[in-house]
């Protein structure tokens, strides 16, 4: 998907690890999302994971996307500055 200049690439995922309230290592599913500089994927920018109950309410793609949208916004100024220094 391209967003902002960006291709986004979105996988699910079930093996992303994180710490619940309690302090516990926990597996969950969600979703990998990587932010290339171009459609070829060859020059990767950033990659995150949306892990369901932390970062996404539900194991949905939609959420994933928007999730990817949201941190592309928060971020899109840095992604610029990598992609100028490469």
């Amino acid at each position: 998907m391209r967003y902002k200049g960006f291709y986004i690439k979105i996988s699910p995922d079930s093996n992303i690890h994180r710490v619940d309230k309690k302090g516990r290592d926990i597996i969950c599913e969600g979703f990998l999302i990587q932010v290339f500089a171009d459609e070829t994927e060859r020059i990767e920018i950033n990659n995150f994971s949306a892990a369901v109950g932390f970062e996404i309410l539900e194991n949905s793609f939609a959420e994933a996307v928007q999730f990817a949208k949201d941190f592309v916004e928060c971020e899109g100024k840095e992604y610029i500055k990598r992609q100028l220094t490469r």
